[in-house]
Formats: structure tokens, C-alpha cells, sequence
């Protein structure tokens, strides 16, 4: 009979280290610094204690998704207490210390089947909470909404992640005036909504 293996606790501040390690090494080496070795170096441990808490390199990344997916899910509540929801929601959506992440989280996914299936479910999930709350939103501004609301969250994500991404690289062309034309439209739903 084959014995389970013994794996560590998963609320362990060792856990977090190896994930805050990972997390870092994707920051700043890009998907294709992310092993075993350099995680628990980064970390300070070995490999076998990276191991002891996570069974594969896959474990260790999709939990990394699920607590990025999390504190996306906090900012998001956040910025729905803010005095100009859609202004904040934009400014998450904008905001470029993620978008790195994303992106080399992205490039794992298109490796990886099981940390691709978790990153398009938490996609799917949190698109359908977004639209819903435009819907909302701009409902409330007096604005008819709802058939719009998830081509609108798509238009927002997209024209977002481009921003990020070119600018990035230096890209900006046309990127001041789509800013403007997005800042036309909150202050017009602000004062609808005021």
C-alpha cells in the first residue's frame, strides 16, 4: 500500500514565504525564472521544504493565483466603497504594478493546462461580478446599462491592459486621447450619478 506523503500546513508563514518568493521571482525574472531551486533559494529554503508544502510546481502557482485572485477581489470591494465606484474601478484596472504579474502568469498559462483552467474560471468569475456591478453603476446614473455592462467591462479590461502593456514599453501613441475619452464618460456617469 502506498503511504500519502506528509505535506506542511497551508496557513504556515514558511508556505507564504515560498509563495511571496515565487510571486517576486515572476516580478522580476519573468515565468521563465520560476523552478524549484530558485524559489526556495529566493525563499531561503531548500527544495525539499518547498516540496513539504507544495507537491508540484503547479500547486505552488496555482495557489499563487488564487491569493492574487483574492487580494484582486478586496481591491475591487474596495474601490466599490469609494465615493466614484466606476473612477476606482478604472484606476484598479489601470493600475500597472499588476499587470506584469498578469502577464507572466499568462505566459505560465499557456503551459500549464490545470494553472490555465484556474485562471480563466477566476476570469470568467470576476468579469460576471464586474458587469453586474456596472450594470448597477450606471443603472443608478440613470443610464440604461444592462445590456451593455459586460461589453463595457471588456472595452475597460482591454483598453486597461493595453495602456499597461505599451507603456510599459514605451508605446503611447493615442494613449492620452483614449484617457481622455474614458475620463469624459466617469465624470458624465459621476455627475448623473450626483
Amino acid at each position: 500500500m502506498a503511504q500519502t506523503r506528509r505535506m506542511g500546513v497551508e496557513g504556515s508563514k514558511q508556505r507564504t514565504v515560498l509563495m511571496d518568493a515565487a510571486e517576486a521571482i515572476l516580478c522580476d525574472e519573468g515565468y521563465i525564472g520560476i523552478s524549484a531551486r530558485n524559489v526556495a533559494t529566493r525563499a531561503g529554503f531548500t527544495k525539499q521544504l518547498l516540496y513539504y508544502y507544495f507537491r508540484t510546481m503547479d500547486d505552488l502557482i496555482l495557489a499563487l493565483v488564487r491569493r492574487i485572485n483574492e487580494r484582486r477581489l478586496e481591491r475591487f470591494e474596495n474601490a466599490l466603497l469609494s465615493a466614484e465606484p466606476l473612477r476606482a474601478l478604472w484606476a484598479l484596472n489601470t493600475d500597472p504594478s499588476g499587470a506584469a504579474l498578469a502577464t507572466e502568469l499568462t505566459a505560465i498559462a499557456s503551459h500549464r493546462e490545470e494553472v490555465r483552467a484556474e485562471i480563466v474560471t477566476s476570469a470568467q468569475q470576476f468579469r460576471a461580478l464586474q458587469a453586474r456591478t456596472v450594470s448597477k453603476l450606471v443603472s443608478k446614473s440613470g443610464q440604461k446599462a444592462s445590456d451593455s455592462a459586460a461589453a463595457i467591462v471588456m472595452i475597460a479590461a482591454a483598453l486597461a491592459k493595453t495602456v499597461v502593456s505599451e507603456a510599459a514599453l514605451g508605446l503611447t501613441e493615442g494613449h492620452a486621447e483614449a484617457l481622455t475619452v474614458v475620463e469624459r464618460m466617469l465624470t458624465q456617469f459621476s455627475v448623473l450619478d450626483g
